[in-house]
């Protein structure tokens, strides 16, 4: 269904109908609306990332802590978003409206969550791009990088979303996003590379983040920790692991409400 224009109109002014018009009905439609809105918050979340990655690859960072910096970017990206939108969506009635709508749970939550991982994938594209051209990759191991982006933003923003449910403000989601994401980059062996043995390398083959870092060193020209077939093996599991933690989330999101 097509969410009528005028209707929009009457809410958000000319700018959001005319996207409106475009867009299908229900949280997927609400999620592109809201991002596309106005072109000065558009222009902002796409300068915000271009201005940590062209002075990366611009100067020749070295490809390890450009990669732990661009890597660190989209999982705070995926996870704030989310979760702060969620936070404030209960806290002005809208999660309790959703719990009654006769549709199952994870297909409404799920239908938001992958939008909003959608949206930030868009506005991240302008800084994977010059990453892609800086560094010049070879076709394989760029495709494995936009790949492993791709799934990354999906499992964080599941991540934010599930962080949301427990937290009590959008403030509170801004700091356990923190806390938990912390560990996760750890040891994934962003900060200190990834050992060749131990429990700690067990932990890195399962850490989604640890596969990131490793396509944007690759991408960057520099020695990844990981080949670009195991990037693309680990983006279709996290894609698939995300999927079914978000199903499954769905009714708790709801009920939380």
């Amino acid at each position: 269904m097509i969410r009528p224009v005028a209707a929009v109109r009457s809410r958000s002014g000319p700018r959001r109908a005319r996207f409106a018009g475009m867009l299908p009905g229900g949280l997927w439609g609400r999620e592109w609306l809201i991002a596309l809105g106005s072109r000065r918050a558009v222009a902002l979340k796409v300068a915000m990332p271009l201005v940590l990655t062209v002075p990366l690859a611009a100067g020749h960072a070295p490809t390890f802590w450009a990669g732990m910096l661009l890597s660190v970017l989209v999982a705070m990206i995926g996870a704030i978003g989310t979760g702060i939108t969620v936070a404030r969506a209960r806290a002005a009635g809208l999660l309790a409206r959703l719990a009654v709508v006769p549709r199952a749970p994870a297909r409404t939550v799920g239908e938001w969550v992958v939008a909003a991982a959608a949206v930030d994938g868009l506005l991240l594209a302008p800084a994977i791009s010059v990453v892609l051209i800086a560094g010049q990759p070879d076709p394989f191991a760029g495709l494995a990088l936009v790949l492993m982006v791709v799934a990354v933003l999906l499992v964080a923003n599941v991540l934010g979303c599930a962080l949301a449910v427990l937290a009590g403000s959008a403030g509170d989601v801004l700091l356990d996003v923190v806390v938990v994401l912390a560990p996760l980059l750890y040891l994934g062996g962003l900060f200190t590379g990834v050992p060749r043995e131990g429990w700690r390398w067990w932990a890195a083959r399962l850490d989604p983040f640890s596969y990131l870092h490793a396509a944007f060193v690759a991408a960057l020209g520099g020695s990844p920790s990981f080949a670009a077939v195991a990037v693309l093996a680990a983006a279709a599991a996290t894609s698939a692991a995300a999927l079914l933690a978000l199903a499954m989330l769905g009714r708790a999101v709801l009920e939380r409400a």
